[in-house]
């Protein structure tokens, strides 16, 4: 072997066993390609593109600070996740918020903690009422049970004109 040629084991042998290693260098590489996606895979399943993780968790603001969601953009069908609504007011006052969109489309309400005061149904959405505290604060904790599949979007508003919308995604 001289020193501007290839190594033997880069050549076709005919014995013992007829070898192309043009096609066996493609797929070594072929291989080598399939385990870097498979790594990259895992890598973004773990920081939560495919449910609860960095990616996934998302917190939205209204412009006047007033009203604020934290959520999961991505979901698993027959997977619970939590969605937290954060909102100000009158110290001791009935809060008023909607939520609407097609998130009910896509999504079956398990828990709501603590229970509104009052609800009422709004178009495709609802109406709640939640009790502030002394600061004019009150946070609801929903439990959502992903049932569809794709992209929905949501929108929550409270009266005098705070409100976010966000989409979520359901996967398979």
């Amino acid at each position: 072997m001289s020193q501007d040629s290839e190594p033997d084991d880069l050549h076709n042998r005919v014995f013992p066993v007829h070898e192309d290693m043009a096609y066996q260098l493609k797929v070594w590489r072929f291989e080598r390609v399939g385990w870097y996606v498979l790594v990259l895979l895992v890598v973004l399943t773990l920081l939560g593109l495919f449910s609860r993780g960095p990616l996934s968790s998302a917190d939205v603001q209204s412009r006047d600070g007033r009203l604020g969601v934290t959520y999961e953009k991505f979901h698993r069908n027959g997977s619970s996740n939590p969605l937290v609504l954060h909102l100000k007011g009158q110290p001791n006052a009935l809060l008023e918020v909607e939520l609407g969109g097609e998130w009910l489309q896509g999504f079956n309400v398990e828990a709501m903690q603590p229970q509104p005061v009052r609800s009422a149904s709004a178009g495709q959405g609802m109406k709640l009422w939640i009790q502030a505290d002394a600061q004019g604060q009150a946070s609801l904790y929903l439990s959502l049970l992903g049932e569809g599949l794709g992209r929905y979007e949501s929108r929550v508003a409270m009266p005098g004109g705070s409100a976010v919308s966000f989409d979520q995604f359901i996967f398979p």
